[in-house]
């Protein structure tokens, strides 16, 4: 941050002028003027570092794979590895439509407009004038006057530079939040979707149960008729019918919150989504290896990883603009006014040098620069957290993940165990061999390894979403479509 690379003065300050008029002497003076003018970069010196992007160091702070390496990981559109034509469409859908990155994308323009607002080295100030002079009509006389003035301000401590670089990175924060708000929203719409499908199986899963508790009540039923059974056996059994009866509703309603959510986040009205949702209501499932590492882009990949790096930068830079404020401002202006009286016309001229200098004492402005370099120092510390939280995240998902796909193989094959311990409860209850509460025990183990198989499986499918997202996976899917 030298005092080269640093903002322009502001107004509010003591100024010389020393205006040069259109004579050999004036430009001779001129010289001499600037030779003292433009010296004083050179007498006032240049401080401070060159910016430095921030670099951690990985080797110490992540898995890799077992040959020891970074993984790259290319799956920007790992949604696609469910294989389900209908959560593409949602997901294309949302890109397109989603109300939350288009105020996003808002923002950039924002910034951009905000880097224009830096005011120009250069300007131009026409002006014109028309009036009457005189007392009555009759000696009354008319003054027409035209002028041109330009103000060119001389940059000497990187001012105007340092403020244009810092709103410069700001647009790029901006379209680094765009980066984040997409992953976002692709989190969004796959777990919707995830609950969603969990929601409709576990629907599934209760009618079904219901149908074969409603069967075993019947058998209870026969069984009581020809004293095989007990009452308490038969309450039992419509007690169980109930109870999975009661069930329902609430998953209904958890089908259209999930649906309602959907329609939310592609920018659609609840109700008017045209997708059909209950064609296909399967459980997504993925066979992803847990074994991917984090890949040796993540710094490129996490936007919010990016938004730390620029918004250090651009406090970096706000460094440099405040130091350029303790220096004396440069500046050239000069007119050209041409009147008119009557039949009378002159012209003028004005070019000249004009040297501002701080007010005194100059202590807010050097507390600015104090503060400023408070906030570059806490921009720094804020990235590498959010470079640790970001190491965090994929670790954690990574656990989670791998836990969640060896559950699943488990509760798969308890569902088919229990399956098979009901189909041969029933068929010795009708030989003597058991219980109706051995059948009815068999039943509600299978009802509770289904559900547990569900719930693994919407594990599953949410742990490969936040894996992907927490690796940055799919930041620029829309803009790399648009690019193709």
């Amino acid at each position: 941050m030298g005092a080269c690379e640093q903002p322009a003065p502001k107004a509010g300050k003591h100024a010389v002028r020393q205006g040069i008029s259109m004579t050999a002497q004036g430009w001779r003076g001129a010289s001499r003027t600037f030779r003292v003018l433009l010296a004083l970069p050179i007498l006032a010196g240049c401080s401070g570092e060159p910016y430095k992007a921030p670099v951690f160091s990985f080797l110490s702070s992540y898995k890799t794979a077992r040959d020891g390496s970074p993984v790259l990981l290319s799956n920007s559109e790992w949604w696609r590895k469910f294989e389900d034509p209908v959560l593409n469409a949602l997901i294309e859908t949302g890109l397109t439509g989603s109300l939350d990155l288009d105020i996003a994308r808002e923002r950039v323009t924002e910034a951009e407009a905000i880097q224009r607002t830096v005011p120009q080295a250069a300007v131009l100030l026409p002006g014109a004038e028309l009036r009457r002079e005189g007392g009555d009509n009759r000696s009354a006389r008319t003054r027409g006057e035209a002028s041109l003035g330009f103000e060119w301000i001389v940059d000497i401590y990187g001012g105007r530079r340092a403020q244009i670089d810092a709103a410069g990175a700001r647009i790029e924060v901006a379209d680094a939040e765009v980066d984040a708000a997409r992953l976002l929203l692709l989190l969004n719409i796959a777990n919707a979707y995830v609950d969603l499908r969990y929601q409709q199986t576990s629907l599934r899963l209760r009618r079904a149960e219901l149908n074969s508790r409603r069967q075993t009540l019947e058998l209870v039923e026969r069984l009581k008729e020809g004293n095989a059974a007990t009452r308490v056996d038969v309450v039992k059994a419509r007690a169980l019918v109930s109870e999975t009866r009661a069930e329902i509703p609430e998953i209904k309603a958890a089908i259209e919150a999930a649906r309602n959510e959907i329609a939310v986040l592609l920018g659609k009205i609840p109700g008017t989504l045209e997708t059909d949702l209950d064609t296909t209501a399967r459980q997504p499932r993925v066979s992803l290896s847990p074994d991917v590492g984090i890949p040796a882009d993540l710094l490129r990949n996490r936007p919010d990883i990016r938004v730390a790096e620029r918004s250090y930068y651009a406090a970096f830079r706000d460094v440099a603009a405040a130091r350029a404020d303790l220096y004396p401002q440069l500046s050239l202006s000069g007119t050209i006014t041409g009147a008119s009286l009557t039949n009378t016309r002159n012209t003028e001229y004005f070019f000249g040098p004009a040297l501002t200098f701080p007010a005194l004492p100059n202590k807010a402005r050097s507390a600015r620069v104090e503060q400023r370099e408070s906030l570059v120092r806490q921009a720094h510390t804020r990235w590498k957290l959010t470079v640790l939280e970001a190491i965090r995240d994929v670790e954690s998902s990574l656990a989670n993940y791998s836990a969640a796909i060896s559950a699943q193989r488990t509760a798969a094959e308890t569902v088919r165990l229990y399956r098979e311990v009901v189909t041969l409860t029933r068929e010795i209850v009708t030989r003597d061999g058991a219980t109706i509460r051995d059948l009815i025990e068999a039943e509600q183990n299978v009802a509770t390894a289904n559900t547990t198989l569900a719930e693994t499986l919407r594990r599953v499918g949410r742990g490969y979403v936040a894996l992907n997202v927490n690796l940055g996976s799919g930041h620029a899917v829309d803009r790399q479509a648009k690019a193709d």
